[in-house]
This record gives structure tokens, sequence and C-alpha cells, in this order.
């Protein structure tokens, strides 16, 4: 895999060199306290450093620093922020909830579960490019509704909601409204207050920062508390449990701290590289984007080949890493449920790759990566018309 050029940067990306220097310092001796030990100073060393790092994320996003609880990643805050809204309100009490099926599995899944439970879950289709029409969330928000969820960024696609928007919409009528930023925080502007966000989940190995770790944001005037999933400490307010992972937080908060001085030149850079593919993937017949390139993340691109099946494709393109899509569904042979939501038919799904960019991918690299592809579907379809 070390020889492969690396374009799946939508499912993780490499650890930056600054925030590897700086979980490394975090891991030496004067950092070992535990946060929660304030009797003495290695414990208060730990947890001036950690509210240091709870700073940088509120910074960030335009948040107040005792509005950031930490996480162990996004799936985690997803679950935190569904299920604490739902089980903080009094038994007996069903809410209604809203949401879409492009959305992540770590938002409705648990909205399943919700609805089994007796709350009304409903989910509304995206257009035929990936992102919610207006119109759409409008109509079911009308329906009188306590919590509207939706991501920012697509993780398969790139499409981009419109976060200001929505966040608008659901403040005028009193309607919580929480956000899955884990594709899009540290790459596109993100303000809480502009955006009317209540909730909002963060994630640290999206953008060059360590795994394991992420964030939660909760609007402290229009949501408060949540109800924890664990029981079993008072960190983090009550509402997550557990000793912190300091080295892991201040990783986070390095690598966030790095997107904010290199947003703008990184969302160039990623424009470029965009631009570069569809330039020179234009000539390869019956290439379909899923999506369009308007309204979407330059970083993340689906593409479809109808005639083809995505796993042969992977298997032909040898000198790059690519995927099927999204990380947590590619063990998985159901097809894609964004792509279907959109409309895409089963040839079409199954003959999906995404490929995602980053802030280390070289226009070189790109030209490697179209050669490659268009030498796969050569030789596929050869070998298919030979059959």
């Amino acid at each position: 895999m070390k020889n492969k050029i690396y374009f799946d940067y939508a499912s993780t990306t490499p650890i930056a060199k600054e925030v590897k220097e700086d979980i490394g310092a975090a891991l030496e001796d004067d950092l070992l306290g535990n946060a929660s030990s304030l009797d003495h100073e290695f414990g208060v060393d730990a947890s001036q450093a950690i509210e240091l790092a709870r700073q940088d994320i509120a910074e960030l996003i335009n948040a107040e620093t005792a509005e950031i609880i930490w996480t162990s990643g996004a799936t985690e805050s997803n679950n935190l922020a569904l299920y604490g809204v739902c089980n903080f309100k009094p038994q007996g009490h069903p809410l209604s909830i809203a949401s879409s099926y492009a959305e992540h599995k770590s938002v409705i899944e648990p909205l399943m579960e919700l609805k089994r439970k007796g709350h009304r879950v409903e989910f509304i289709e995206p257009n035929k490019d990936g992102y919610l029409d207006p119109a759409s969330i409008a109509k079911i928000l009308d329906r009188g509704l306590d919590l509207f969820s939706c991501m920012h960024v697509n993780n398969e696609i790139g499409s981009v909601n419109d976060i200001a928007l929505i966040g608008s919409m659901c403040r005028e009528k009193n309607i919580i409204f929480h956000v899955d930023a884990a594709q899009s925080i540290g790459k596109l502007p993100v303000d809480v207050e502009q955006n009317n966000i209540d909730l909002m989940s963060l994630s640290a190995h999206k953008i060059y920062g360590p795994k394991g770790i992420g964030a939660l944001f909760i609007n402290q005037r229009t949501v408060g508390r949540l109800q924890p999933l664990m029981s079993g400490g008072g960190q983090e307010r009550a509402m997550r449990p557990g000793t912190l992972a300091t080295h892991q937080i201040i990783g986070m908060a390095a690598a966030y701290r790095l997107a904010k001085a290199n947003m703008e030149n990184d969302l160039i850079h990623l424009t470029k590289c965009r631009d570069l593919f569809l330039q020179l993937t234009g000539d390869i017949e019956g290439l379909m984007i899923n999506g369009d390139t308007h309204n979407t993340f330059p970083g993340i691109m689906s593409i479809s080949l109808p005639d083809l099946h995505a796993e042969s494709l992977l298997f032909a393109m040898d000198k790059v890493a690519i995927s099927k899509g999204s990380a947590c569904s590619s063990e998985s042979d159901e097809p894609s449920h964004v792509l279907k939501s959109m409309g895409l038919g089963r040839e079409e799904i199954e003959g999906t790759v995404r490929v995602s960019f980053g802030r280390n991918t070289r226009f070189k690299d790109i030209e490697v990566l179209t050669q490659s592809l268009k030498k796969a579907v050569d030789h596929l379809r050869l070998l298919k018309g030979g059959i």
C-alpha cells in the first residue's frame, strides 16, 4: 500500500507534521497527569492544556469554550446529540424528528432506534445532486418538529447543504438544529452563531488530526444540557464521563489551528485538483459525475462507470488508493444508501468509486490517477467485450 498514491482523504487524513509534534510533546512526562486530579501540579497542568485546546476548537467555530464537549469522534457526537436530546425530555413525551436519507449511518441508525422507542421520525430525500432542497425542508418543518438533523458536507459525493438557510428556518420555528460537520470542519467556514446551530458534531481525523477524538458543540442558550450516553464520572459537565485523552485532545486542537490558518489556500488547491481531474477524465466514455460541480466540496469526487464494477476498478488501479464510497460501508454488499436516495440505479451504484483529494495531493499525482483509471477502464472493457 505504501507504494500507492493516496486518494482517500474523505475516509481519513494523514496526521500533519505540526500535529505530530504537539502530540509528541504532550506525551512527555510534564503532561502525565489526569486532568481530573487537581490536587497536584501534574493534574493541573493536564487540565490547563485541555482547556487551552478547548478554546482552539471553540475559536474555529465562533463558540464559547464551555460549549465544547470532548468525545471519541463524530460518530459518538452524533449519537450523544440525538439520544441526548430525546432522552433528556420527560418519559412518555415522544419527540418529532426529521433528517435525510443521505446522512451518515451514525445519524440514520440512532434515529431508527429512537423511532422504535416511540419517537416520530421522518426522512426526506435529497435532490438528484445529493443536497437538501429548501422547499423540501420547509415542508417538513411546517409539520411541527422538535429536532432537525443534517450533515454539512456529504461524505460520499461532497454535496453541500445550506446550513445557514436551514439554521435560520429552524430557529424561526424554535426547532433544535443538529449539524454533522465531520467532513466540513476546518475545510469550509462554519460559524455556529451566524448559522443558528444548536448542536454540531466535530471530528479530528478528517482534518489532519488523530483518530479517536472529536467533540460536540452544545449551544448553552438553546440546548444547555443533554442526557449522557454513559454513567460513571463527572467529566465534561457530566455529559461525557471518562478520563480525557490529553495527547489526542492536544492533537485535535493543533489540527484545528492549522486548518484555520490554511483553510483558504486548501480550498483553492482542492478546487484546482478537482478541475484538473475533470479535465483529464473528460474523454472517458460513459463516465458520470455524481452530484454537480457547483454546490459541492471540491475535495470529494464520486464517479460512476455503469458498465463496470467498482470492485474490478479498485483491483485494476494498482498505483492509487481510492475507495468504493463511505469507509463505514465499504465492507458491506449493500448498495450505497446515499446514491440510492439520489435516484441512481443499481448498475450506476455498483460502478461508483470515490476519489478524494487533500492538502498533500500533487497535480502530478492526479495525472497518475487519471492514467491509471483510463488504463483500468480500457482493460476491463476489453475483457468484458471478449467474454
